[in-house]
């Protein structure tokens, strides 16, 4: 008996090595590519999170410095001759003098003052010229390599 071999017609012989490979660097590109574009979208919402959670800070800043001058006749707070010239307003109707209380005026999400080890921080303050109120809040962006900020103004006039 012999056993004689018929060659494979070449579609049936199989993948070759080069096409294995070119077959897996179009799937790894399509992977890679991919990735980068859920990582931007990723980072992108963060940045947009952070930004409507400063810009909520900023607005209940914005109304507590409105309840301390309705609150007070004369605005001794804000507006007398012992007031700060950058603050921001804690716990309500408290003015807390930025410059010598930095750590009070720097807050979390929640607004609650924190350590610097808690992220995102966000860091109020308050600067005014006669009744133009100004705040800047500053926060990391969402890589840690550079700084978001969010300003607002707002005018107050004293009773």
């Amino acid at each position: 008996m012999h056993i004689r071999r018929v060659p494979l017609p070449a579609r049936e012989r199989g993948d070759t090595i080069v096409e294995v490979l070119i077959a897996v660097a179009i799937a790894s590109l399509i992977l890679g590519g991919a990735y980068v574009v859920s990582n931007t979208s990723l980072n992108a919402t963060r940045a947009a999170q952070e930004r409507g959670i400063a810009l909520k800070l900023g607005q209940s800043q914005m109304e507590q410095l409105k309840s301390v001058v309705q609150n007070s006749v004369t605005s001794p707070q804000v507006f007398g001759s012992g007031a700060p010239a950058v603050f921001c307003i804690t716990g309500g109707t408290t003015v807390v003098d930025f410059t010598t209380n930095l750590s009070q005026c720097q807050v979390d999400s929640s607004g609650t003052p924190v350590p610097a080890s808690v992220q995102p921080q966000f860091t109020l303050k308050v600067t005014h010229t006669g009744s133009q109120f100004t705040l800047l809040e500053t926060w990391p962006d969402v890589s840690g390599k550079q700084t978001d900020h969010l300003q607002l103004d707002y005018r107050v006039y004293q009773q």
